[in-house]
């Protein structure tokens, strides 16, 4: 091989009577083949590493973003929570407040009503009291009509008013009812707010189930979710090796159509050196066949 790829060179020289000196070379072309141009190799694919962390990326921003909607969820619940407490302890604390003013305020005011009652029971005794007793002093007096006139006239007027007062006493009654209405209304309201509260109470309770509920959902996705990433990676590996083996099939092929191109154009330099070998050998024959031709001509 080494002696097919140098160049084939034989020289002949004769120098003749007259002085005149040839010399004949043979030698393989000069011209060199044409360069083959190397095919830039395919951009490889993604490995299986890169594919992995590609994939870890993907999971982590994933459970990021469902651990922040968990945070912000138990966040919501837990301020509902805050705000409710609140309110059943303002509402606890209101009611225990307005049942003491008002148990107070009736107290009073049945006191207030049962003196005043007595108060007006005793001006009216003493002035009836009063009036028998003068009458029965029988007053001899020439003015007697004129005094007995004056006392019907205060007792007439004492009578106006004490119904007055008992219209007061009973249109202060009239507005207490309405008080106590009005305060049985608000424990009416008091004990609608109440149920609300219960009501609240409960909503909270089923959004805590629908909260656990969505926790082992997302839990439940996210095995499911591990298990496809598996499956993927396999796939990956399997599709990976597949394609190596392809690639290498590639090259195997490739390696031996340039063997087999290399083996052709070793075949046809042989050949050709060859041809070259009997162009030179059959010239040098006749070369010496001439030489010998003169010689003997010349002898």
């Amino acid at each position: 091989m080494a002696d097919s790829s140098k160049s084939t060179e034989v020289r002949c020289s004769e120098q003749s009577k007259g002085g005149i000196k040839y010399e004949l070379v043979l030698s393989a072309p000069a011209s060199d083949s044409p360069k083959h141009v190397a095919r830039s190799p395919p951009k490889s694919s993604l490995s299986i590493e890169e594919i992995e962390k590609k994939l870890k990326k993907a999971e982590e921003r994933r459970q990021s973003v469902e651990l922040q909607k968990l945070s912000f969820v138990t966040e919501k619940l837990s301020n509902l929570e805050t705000v409710n407490k609140k309110k059943e302890e303002f509402n606890n604390n209101f009611m225990q407040t307005a049942k003491e003013s008002l148990e107070q305020k009736l107290e009073s005011m049945k006191e207030n009503r049962e003196s005043h009652i007595k108060n007006i029971q005793e001006k009216a005794r003493d002035a009836v009291t009063k009036v028998e007793e003068k009458r029965k002093a029988g007053d001899t007096s020439p003015d007697k009509e004129e005094k007995l006139e004056a006392i019907r006239k205060k007792l007439n007027a004492a009578g106006e008013q004490r119904e007055a007062h008992l219209n007061s006493l009973l249109d202060k009654l009239r507005e207490h009812d309405k008080h106590i209405a009005d305060v049985q209304k608000q424990i009416k309201d008091q004990t609608e707010t109440e149920t609300l509260r219960q009501k609240s109470i409960q909503k909270l309770e089923q959004a805590e189930t629908k909260r656990n509920t969505m926790l082992k959902e997302i839990q439940e996705k996210m095995k499911e979710h591990n298990s496809n990433i598996l499956k993927v990676k396999h796939i990956n590996e399997v599709n990976q090796y597949d394609e190596k083996l392809s690639q290498i099939q590639q090259k195997l092929n490739s390696a031996e159509r340039k063997r087999t191109i290399q083996f052709q154009a070793m075949l046809e330099k042989l050949q050709e050196h060859e041809r070259h070998s009997e162009v030179v050998r059959q010239k040098a024959l006749s070369f010496n066949n001439e030489e010998n031709a003169k010689e003997n001509v010349s002898g």
